[in-house]
């Protein structure tokens, strides 16, 4: 293309004449068009091309066609005419008479110009622009051409008609071609470029010869036709320049074209190929060197260009330098691209970047770390890459405090754009910080849908289901599409929160393709139906999916273990296995659960064995699925020696023997295990409190009671409520109904379990009335007083409360009545 733009002659268009001075501002002189090729020219007919482009024949009712010295007459032979029908007719009439008006200008130009084709052509070009009435007129047109051919009679004539339609049907099609690409750049003037670089074949000669009969079509308007000469000028303009970055593209291209013998060349063969090179198109430099080094992806070929710097670059440029680390990064050599760095004499901001983004990709934070204090201390000033970067490191180092320095250092020197303000919402959301995240987000000026995947995201990962999905909702009232991303958080949510309709209605639109699917898509979704206790839908879905991974295995298996079909996901293990693939920690988890909840102890056994043959027996998370397991099945014995191997103990680990020794009456060890964890600086947690205090409960042990309440005061495990249910359960049981009491009436929230705790032990230390009083208050607060409650206190009280009425109205008025009495 270059080439030939080398030896076009200039056409000699002469601008429209400018417009007076006393109608308009100044006007824009036309700049002079080159020769360009036109791609569809030689789609134009020749007279002898017969070829017909129009097969439907078009009736116009109340008009015939007569020969080409009438134009039409109408048939008026219907008497009852309405005054709708009469416009119709006149309008149609109208119609053809302007069609053979013009068949008739075009015939007489034709034999005028039969000698000069092209001349003809394009002064029909100028026509169809000028014609005010074309645009009206043009899809009737060619019908009424082949009308007219269709009952001429002079071969020749009907001939000339046919090769008139069809020439003039390309021209048509190319000048409405013309006037959509103008409207494209009429709509997008700031796009110029762009549009030139997708549309360049289509910016022919006969698109700028189009372009000036518009504008001399509008000598009545000034203004409309200095907005076309402006237009004419910007697109020639962004042609010159898109053909010249295209020429030098292409010499690049024949210099790299050269690169495999000269990487391949030894040391003084490599350099006199370069200087021939440099010779022949003065393009070797830093620019070609740099595009070499980034369509690389092999190691040997990067050291080679390196080797051929070193021999031809007398100085380090950095910007050579800068590709040649990111180049050493992409292909995982973290060395070489340090040496590059530290040999560096000039280092840029991209230089500081590139190399701490290795190190934090490469999961090394605190060299990371390092790294930007030493570009700091070196008067780097960092923008807004840099600032991302370093957002991403403080995110995954969870450092809530230099990551709040960095963000008052982005608002203080306006460094706010949407990725930045993105990369702050992810680091507040990563280090738990939803309430500075939820600020961030709110105050961002513009989003995207990564922004309001990650808020999405962060919220159902944080356990704010319910804030999850009313973003999710808001998302898509501000006209935002979810990507798969999206999805899957909105589902995890969904799973969370047992929002089961929810998470219906997204399937349906999975299902109608609104959203995209994947396998993480599927996998979420059997996820979603398994934790809202579907598990038939659970199971159609993965059936229905055509790829499955690990995490889709691991899914289906959990969900059924949760519910209890231990056999159903034992057997799907099973398959897994058969079909070879792959397992993961959270899939032994999740088949130990299995055999736990079927007490399957041999199949168990057969995890363990694979555990420790897989070596990952050390593994914590693995650990407590086995101590659960073995608790389940009443083998402490193994359970104890799983506890003793494990190299490192969490709160979850030691709970789940605490339970477990709980649930197997073994109460002493269970309070002994409580030692042995806060010796090594493990604090309980909520679920271990209820454990203990249900040992202690058992053993009706009050003075270890008090102590762990005592401990449990002093973290916020006291506020919950299965542990203060565990609380009134113990000192009930122990015979302590006040302290009871005082627990119960302190309680923040109560639930059931609470309710039926203090009524049970009530009635159990004999106090049948106050047991009474409260099954009336519990009921009146909107809880169901059931049979077994009913059962106890009737037993405990010695069947003396046979008139009781429970009505809800008449107990609530006891209750009410006997608190006023009190008082």
């Amino acid at each position: 293309m270059a080439k030939a733009l080398q030896h076009s002659p200039t056409l000699l268009l002469q601008p429209p004449p400018p417009p007076s001075s006393s109608t308009s501002q100044a006007s824009f002189p036309l700049k002079p068009l080159p020769h360009f090729p036109s791609p569809v020219s030689s789609l134009l007919f020749s007279p002898s091309s017969h070829l017909p482009f129009i097969t439907t024949k078009a009736n116009v009712p109340g008009c015939t066609y007569t020969p080409a010295s009438a134009a039409c007459s109408c048939d008026d032979s219907d008497d009852d005419w309405d005054d709708t029908g009469s416009d119709d007719r006149f309008h149609n009439c109208q119609l053809i008479r302007d069609c053979d008006e013009l068949i008739d200008d075009f015939m007489v130009e034709e034999n005028e110009h039969q000698h000069e084709h092209k001349h003809a052509l394009a002064n029909w070009r100028r026509l169809l622009v000028l014609n005010k009435k074309w645009n009206s007129i043009r899809h009737f047109f060619f019908t009424r051409c082949q009308d007219r051919a269709r009952n001429e009679d002079d071969p020749w004539t009907k001939d000339r008609l046919l090769w008139l339609a069809n020439n003039l049907k390309q021209i048509d099609d190319d000048v409405q071609r013309h006037n959509d690409l103008i409207q494209i750049m009429k709509d997008k003037p700031s796009e110029i470029s762009e549009i030139v670089s997708t549309f360049r074949e289509d910016l022919t000669r006969e698109f700028f010869v189009h372009l000036h009969t518009l504008v001399e079509s509008y000598n009545d308007n000034p203004e409309v036709q200095n907005n076309f000469v402006r237009l004419w000028n910007t697109c020639l303009a962004a042609v010159e320049e898109y053909d010249a970055a295209t020429q030098s593209i292409e010499a690049l291209d024949d210099a790299q074209g050269n690169l495999k013998n000269m990487i391949t060349s030894r040391g003084d063969a490599s350099s006199q190929n370069i200087e021939i090179l440099d010779v022949r198109c003065r393009c070797f430099g830093p620019e070609l060197v740099a595009r070499w080094l980034r369509s690389c992806y092999d190691m040997e070929e990067v050291g080679r260009i390196h080797a051929i710097i070193l021999k031809c670059f007398r100085e380090s440029a950095t910007y050579v330098d800068n590709n040649l680390i990111c180049s050493y990064l992409r292909l995982g050599n973290l060395t070489r691209a340090r040496r590059v760095f530290d040999k560096m004499s000039r280092r840029d901001i991209v230089t500081w970047t590139a190399i701490i983004d290795g190190y934090l990709n490469y999961n090394l934070d605190d060299e990371a770390l390092n790294l930007f204090r030493e570009s700091i201390k070196h008067g780097v000033q960092a923008n807004s890459n840099m600032l991302v970067c370093v957002m991403n490191l403080c995110g995954k180092r969870l450092d809530l405090e230099l990551g709040k320095q960095i963000h008052a250092h982005i608002l203080k020197s306006n460094w706010r754009n949407l990725i930045v303000d993105s990369a702050a919402v992810h680091f507040y959301a990563r280090c738990g910080e939803m309430s500075s995240a939820f600020r961030t987000f709110d105050r961002m000026a513009e989003r995207d849908v990564v922004c309001w995947t990650t808020m999405i995201t962060a919220c159902s990962q944080q356990r704010l289901g319910h804030e999850s999905l009313l973003m999710f909702s808001q998302m898509l009232g501000d006209g935002f599409f979810p990507n798969e991303y999206t999805v899957c958080a909105a589902l995890k949510a969904c799973g969370e929160n047992k929002e089961l309709k929810f998470g219906t209605q997204l399937h349906g639109a999975i299902v109608k393709k609104i959203c995209k699917s994947d396998v993480f898509v599927g996998t979420s979704l059997i996820d979603m139906y398994a934790k809202c206790g579907e598990v038939v839908n659970s199971k159609e879905v993965f059936d229905r999916m055509r790829v499955r991974n690990t995490a889709t295995w691991t899914s289906i298996i959990s969900g059924y273990a949760r519910k209890g079909y231990g056999e159903e996901a034992l057997s799907l293990f099973r398959l897994m296995k058969r079909k070879k693939v792959h397992v993961n920690k959270k899939t032994i988890a999740s088949v130990t659960m299995a055999c736990g909840s079927v007490k399957s102890l041999l199949s168990g056994k057969e995890v363990h064995a694979q555990i420790i043959k897989s070596v990952i027996h050390d593994n914590v998370y693995l650990g407590t699925s086995l101590v659960w397991f073995y608790c389940k099945c009443k083998e402490y014995s193994h359970a104890f020696k799983v506890l003793q191997h494990m190299p490192s103990r969490d709160v979850v680990l030691w709970t789940a023997i605490i339970s477990g020794c709980a649930k197997l009456g073994l109460e002493s060890e269970a309070l002994q295990f409580l030692q042995e964890m806060m010796e090594e600086g493990v604090v309980p947690n909520a679920y271990t409190y209820s454990s203990l205090l249900k040992a202690c409960a058992n053993l009706e042990a009050p003075m270890q009671g008090r102590l762990i309440h005592s401990y449990a005061s002093k973290t916020p495990a006291l506020s919950n409520v299965f542990v203060n249910s565990a609380l009134i359960y113990m000192y009930a049981k122990c015979g302590y109904v006040a302290d009871a009491l005082q627990v119960f009436d302190n309680m923040p929230e109560r639930n059931l379990v609470s309710w039926k705790a203090m009524i049970l032990g009530y009635a159990r230390n004999g106090h049948c009335q106050e047991a009474l009083k409260l099954m009336y208050r519990m009921q009146a607060e909107g809880f169901e007083v059931d049979d077994y409650i009913l059962a106890t206190v009737y037993t405990a009280c010695g069947g003396g409360c046979e008139d009781i009425d429970w009505d809800i109205e008449s107990s609530s008025r006891y209750w009410l009545s006997s608190e006023s009495s009190a008082k």
